[in-house]
């Protein structure tokens, strides 16, 4: 682990144009600045996303052509503390549909605190956290043959390189 990070480090300070990635950065602190980030005027991206779930949730529940009888797994990649993301298991929970939430995140901080929050809100409601980055966690979901629902919010395509969205734009194949 210390090596791949020392690695990612000394190829980024390396690089023409400085990078680190962004994947260090979200431990405790990481996340809790990152949500007030997210609170600020600035950055109005979480608050158009959740003014979408809170008033055009069952219109994103029949887009996404699954029924109450059937079972999906629904994938959310970058869940973070889920805020957007809980008005749509709400609707999903309190509607009955046969699923599995599994939320994707590399912050382990940020999944061990949705899964407390949501054992509490929705205690029938099965949460799979995936912690890791998005190629890996998506490569050994891509075992189960099940029907998927695949959530990309916010701008977390913009942590990556061209190439690495290009990439992982490709996995979603899921």
């Amino acid at each position: 682990m210390i090596e791949v990070f020392k690695n990612e480090v000394d190829k980024g300070l390396q690089a023409d144009s400085k990078t680190l990635p962004s994947k260090y950065f979200y431990d405790k602190i990481g996340d809790a600045l990152f949500v007030e980030i997210m609170n600020l005027p600035e950055y109005y991206l979480t608050r158009c996303e959740l003014d979408i779930f809170q008033n055009k949730t069952q219109e994103l529940i029949e887009a996404f052509s699954v029924s109450t009888e059937s079972y999906f797994e629904l994938i959310e990649l970058g869940a973070g503390d889920g805020t957007k993301t809980k008005e749509l298991l709400r609707s999903l929970d309190a509607q009955n549909y046969n699923f599995d939430y599994f939320p994707i995140d590399i912050s382990s901080n940020a999944l061990n605190l949705l899964e407390k929050d949501l054992k509490n809100e929705l205690p029938n409601l099965s949460v799979q956290i995936q912690e890791g980055d998005y190629f890996k966690v998506l490569a050994s979901l891509k075992e189960s043959k099940k029907p998927k629902i695949v959530l990309f919010l916010g701008s977390n395509i913009g942590n990556m390189s061209d190439d690495m969205a290009a990439d992982f734009i490709y996995s979603l194949g899921v």
